[in-house]
């Protein structure tokens, strides 16, 4: 018989400010060394306080593990920044050749982030393919660069105009843009339907369209708020007598209005950030999470709402500015407690458990490097 058992989060602003404030310290004492301890009691305390069915999910990594990955990062960084001074060419060289490193490093992330998680000492894992990674993180994205590139040339050989190329430059870069969701959808999907847990495998029909329509939402409700913000101003300006010419303006006796309405004008385009960042989280984990099952046995669910992630949000904006960052525990714990819980998972969990314990692989019980690129697909 199927049931619905939501997810849980027990911790609290007090206990993980504690964690916080010392891996901060450590942090900046060890020149950022103890980041990779810092970053492993992060996740152990969040995955910890996280409960489904009244059993914890737990993290595995150690502290060395991590250290290995970032060390290899930083010495790959510190080549970059030398080879760029003194040999700009080879600074080039070197850069195309860490692009092309990138979807490697985003597979083995994925591989090491799944694996060291577990639930019920079951496992997770990936077992994507490599080839897949760089199709849709290398070869997908850059198509429309080497298009863009392809007709530059041929532009600026038969017709040798700047303007032209210009406009090449201007159509590549938006359509560079215009794939991100395609990509996103695929790299989500890769993500989900290579997964699993135990012997279990997660599945996702997902759709670039949805991708597209909430992206195309998100533009058009941003546009309008902007069109509504030009309205209001030019209103208050009108009433208020306005700014009619620069005469107006340098007139001390409306530096008042002015600052006023430079103030109106920042508030409300932050404002306008801040919806649109909580309308595309809210909206795109709950179709990827509502499209999730396990074996066709376990499905997910997620009723994040818009308007409550928005509030929290601003509330949580405030009061790092006003604890001048002291609260930052705080709202990372309201806004975690807020994404968990609500999720919940559908169907027989305790007969599915024990159906994969009895199956468990003999998978090694870890992997013995890691190369955290720290991709957050929602998960």
């Amino acid at each position: 018989m199927s049931e619905r058992f939501p997810f849980k989060f027990t911790g609290n602003g007090s206990e993980y400010f504690k964690i916080w404030i010392v891996n901060i310290i450590l942090t900046i004492l060890t020149l950022g060394i103890y980041s990779a301890w810092a970053k492993v009691r992060t996740r152990r305390y969040f995955y910890g306080n996280t409960t489904l069915a009244d059993s914890a999910f737990e993290y595995h990594a150690t502290p060395i593990m991590i250290l290995k990955g970032r060390l290899i990062a930083i010495t790959a960084l510190i080549i970059y920044a030398l080879l760029s001074r003194i040999f700009p060419i080879a600074g080039i060289i070197f850069a195309i050749i860490l692009t092309i490193f990138v979807p490697w490093a985003v597979w083995r992330s994925m591989q090491f982030n799944a694996r060291m998680v577990s639930y019920r000492n079951i496992r997770f894992s990936f077992h994507g393919i490599l080839k897949d990674s760089y199709k849709i993180l290398l070869l997908i994205p850059f198509i429309p660069v080497i298009i863009g590139a392809i007709l530059g040339v041929i532009a600026f050989s038969i017709l040798g105009e700047g303007v032209i190329i210009g406009i090449i430059f201007t159509v590549t870069i938006f359509a560079f843009y215009f794939v991100f969701p395609y990509v996103q959808a695929l790299i989500t999907s890769y993500y989900i339907n290579n997964r699993q847990y135990g012997q279990g495998k997660f599945s996702a029909q997902l759709s670039a369209k949805k991708y597209y329509m909430i992206y195309l939402t998100l533009i058009g409700i941003t546009l309008l708020f902007i069109i509504a913000i030009g309205i209001v101003i030019s209103i208050i300006s009108v009433v208020t007598g306005g700014f009619r010419n620069i005469e107006t303006l340098a007139n001390p006796e409306n530096s008042g209005m002015l600052v006023g309405m430079i103030i109106l004008f920042y508030i409300s385009f932050i404002m306008i950030g801040v919806w649109g960042t909580a309308y595309l989280e809210a909206n795109v984990k709950n179709y990827v999470l509502n499209n999730i099952q396990l074996d066709d046995t376990l499905q997910i669910q997620s009723d994040i709402r818009v308007s409550k992630l928005l509030k929290i949000y601003i509330v949580n904006m405030l009061l790092v500015i006003f604890t001048l960052g002291f609260a930052y525990p705080w709202t990372i714990v309201r806004l975690k407690k807020y994404k968990i819980e609500s999720t919940s998972a559908v169907g027989n969990i305790t007969e599915y458990v024990n159906q994969q314990q009895d199956k468990q692989s003999a998978l090694g019980e870890e992997i013995g490097d890691a190369f955290d690129t720290g991709l957050d697909l929602g998960m």
